[in-house]
């Protein structure tokens, strides 16, 4: 996973293709996307990648509050769109957030 501070003022995070996310690498982001966004609430791109898996202990690390203004999921396979639909049945967010499969749709919701 990579994740950074975008020219346009977004948090961008990538995740590989395949991605197992456990606590450990949901508690890394968080932590780097502290840092990146010094305490302010900023959008943030999720690019899925194909997800293989997310466990449910880094999920709850998700759901909990964290400055975040909204949140665009981007998601290429049937997969991701399951991972994010489950996610958001099963948990309250902190800020508006939505599935994509178009980059393009996500960063014009981000940015408007």
């Amino acid at each position: 996973m990579t994740i950074d501070l975008s020219p346009h003022g977004y948090l961008h995070v990538r995740w590989k293709p395949g991605a197992v996310v456990t606590e450990i690498e949901a508690t890394a982001l968080k932590s780097r996307a502290a840092e990146l966004s010094s305490g302010r609430a900023l959008p943030m791109l999720v690019e899925m990648a194909s997800m293989k898996w997310i466990g449910r202990r880094a999920t709850e690390i998700f759901a909990a509050p964290w400055p975040l203004a909204q949140m665009a999921l981007v998601g290429a396979s049937p997969v991701d769109e399951v991972i994010a639909t489950f996610y958001a049945a099963r948990h309250t967010h902190s800020c508006q957030t939505r599935f994509f499969t178009s980059m393009d749709e996500a960063v014009t919701w981000l940015t408007e």
